[in-house]
């Protein structure tokens, strides 16, 4: 009797622990309003403003960070937040007269994209690249970068502070002070659909600085090397490394495919840098959003249908950061799945 007045006492104590453990962990909701964004949300309930990336990538309803409206709920839960989605309300019968009402109601998110433009975004949003997007040459780029082709000695191999040659294709264009970035080419990139040649991967040997130039070549000092510098590398003008990148909203829809990742790399992942085979020509701006998507394949199952084309699978998403004529380099922010080349990027126009 006294053991199961124990167990019976022990219950009773233990229920509201249970009861609190499977409640809502939501403390909070806050209600969205003009000129907030994901970054100022972020640092304003949890302290963090380099969370909103996370806070993007858990809501899949948000396919641009740009998109979000005034009326719209959040959740803030114990160091994290959720975007709540909305759902229209079901409309009233027609015969039942609507409610006038003194004054204008404040909109909802419904509302505001049905009947408003989106709003300004007062805060530009910003992603940091954590490095930079090196890692590839279009044709276009060899096509036009010089080459050093000697030193000042016999020595093979050349490093900070020695004095150099370079062929250079627009010698008219080139002027004491240009710098350059040199690179050691490497394999031959083909387009993954049509097989043909797009570029280079590339490693980035070193800088250099023109000091002079005469009637054939120029002369340059090398300001740094990363790794051994041959005769032979190519110059292409020197960028710093883009840290951030501002969000900038596409003019126009624009697919392409991603036809290699920085250092080869097979399976492609978040905070991987990709290449695209899209460029300026294309209309494609530094700062667009692009979603990546694969061809969906019908299952063994299906019924009655032999060539229907189902959605694609949407797999990701990723920022870009520098662009070229027909070719251009991005950031993954998420994935679903492990990316590969041929998979086809869109870019978000909403």
């Amino acid at each position: 009797m006294k053991k199961s007045l124990l167990l019976i006492l022990s219950l009773l104590l233990l229920l509201p622990a249970l009861a609190a453990a499977g409640g809502s962990p939501a403390t909070r909701t806050y209600v969205i309003k003009k000129g907030d964004t994901l970054w100022g949300i972020s640092q304003r309930f949890i302290k963090d403003p380099y969370y909103w990336p996370n806070l993007w990538s858990n809501n899949p309803f948000i396919t641009n960070p740009h998109l979000i409206y005034p009326g719209q709920k959040v959740a803030i839960y114990d160091g994290r937040i959720e975007l709540v989605p909305e759902f229209p309300e079901p409309e009233q019968p027609a015969t039942q007269p609507a409610e006038k009402k003194e004054t204008p109601a404040e909109p909802t998110a419904t509302t505001a994209r049905a009947s408003q433009p989106l709003p300004e975004v007062q805060e530009a949003i910003t992603i940091r690249t954590m490095g930079g997007a090196e890692g590839f040459v279009s044709l276009d780029q060899i096509d036009n970068a010089g080459t050093l082709i000697d030193a000042t000695d016999n020595r093979l191999m050349m490093a900070a502070g020695d004095t150099v040659f370079c062929d250079m294709k627009n010698l008219a264009d080139t002027h004491p002070g240009d710098t350059f970035s040199l690179v050691e080419v490497g394999r031959e990139v083909l387009h993954p659909i049509t097989g043909e040649p797009v570029g280079r991967q590339i490693a980035e040997t070193g800088a250099l600085e023109v000091v002079s130039v005469n009637n054939s070549v120029a002369t340059a000092r090398i300001i740094s090397s990363n790794r051994e510098i041959h005769r032979s590398n190519l110059l292409i003008p020197f960028s710093a490394p883009l840290l951030e990148v501002e969000l900038k909203r596409s003019d126009k829809p624009i697919e392409g495919v991603i036809i290699s990742a920085k250092e080869n790399k097979i399976g492609i992942g978040q905070h991987d840098i990709i290449y695209l085979d899209l460029g300026t020509a294309d209309g494609l701006q530094i700062g667009n959003m692009v979603n990546i998507s694969r061809k969906r394949k019908p299952s063994e199952f299906i019924v009655n249908k032999t060539e229907v084309e189902l959605p694609d699978v949407l797999l990701g998403a990723a920022v870009v950061l520098t662009t070229e004529e027909h070719t251009s380099s991005a950031l993954v922010l998420k994935s679903v799945e492990t990316l590969l080349r041929g998979d086809k990027v869109t870019t978000v126009t909403e």
